[in-house]
């Protein structure tokens, strides 16, 4: 009952914040941007921060293929957009279902990246649910659920071609630190290819 309510005043905070974003004026010079991402994703059996890290990585018998539309908008003046995006991915090997996942996006665009190909940097969080209680997660902790939170961190790296890019993420599912009665997880490194328009 007190992870509902938790729950309950987590959306209702995420929906005020949408709101506030929303009536927030945007950059005169900037746009509003939609993209299309196509991806590919190898789960690991790691927490999220042994996934990253090149000598701790475990690499699950699990990968997935996904696509994924965006909207984004500047917050103001600053160098930050904020946006949503929707998901589909679909999993093979280990496990075999389909998954959907719609984080709310803050993005920083960096005045002088270093390195100099960083086109910008992000972090999404949100909702997932899949077709199945996924199986990787239950061979980690022994539980899962359909439904979890989601987030991902990702960095776009510049490409010549116009209005293209390159994103590597981290794709993470979990319970949320209580949210969801099922305690569980799993991570995945991804790269994939954004088309702006």
């Amino acid at each position: 009952m007190a992870a509902t309510g938790l729950l309950a005043t987590c959306a209702r905070r995420g929906v005020t914040v949408i709101a506030v974003l929303l009536a927030l004026p945007g950059q005169p010079e900037a746009q509003e941007r939609r993209y299309v991402d196509l991806f590919a994703g190898q789960m690991t059996t790691n927490k999220f921060y042994q996934a990253v890290d090149p000598t701790s990585v475990d690499f699950a018998d699990s990968w997935f293929l996904g696509a994924g539309f965006g909207w984004e908008r500047p917050i103001g003046a600053s160098r930050f957009d904020w946006g949503l995006q929707a998901q589909i991915v679909g999993h093979a090997g280990r496990q075999d279902h389909f998954e959907v996942n719609v984080p709310v996006i803050i993005r920083y665009r960096p005045r002088d990246p270093w390195p100099r190909w960083v086109e910008s940097t992000a972090f999404g969080i949100g909702v997932s649910h899949a077709t199945k209680t996924p199986q990787v997660e239950i061979d980690r902790r022994g539980e899962s659920s359909r439904s979890f939170v989601y987030w991902m961190a990702e960095i776009e790296i510049a490409h010549p071609r116009p209005g293209s890019s390159v994103i590597a993420r981290l794709h993470h599912r979990s319970d949320g630190y209580g949210l969801y009665d099922a305690e569980g997880g799993s991570s995945a490194l991804v790269i994939g290819w954004r088309m702006s328009f």
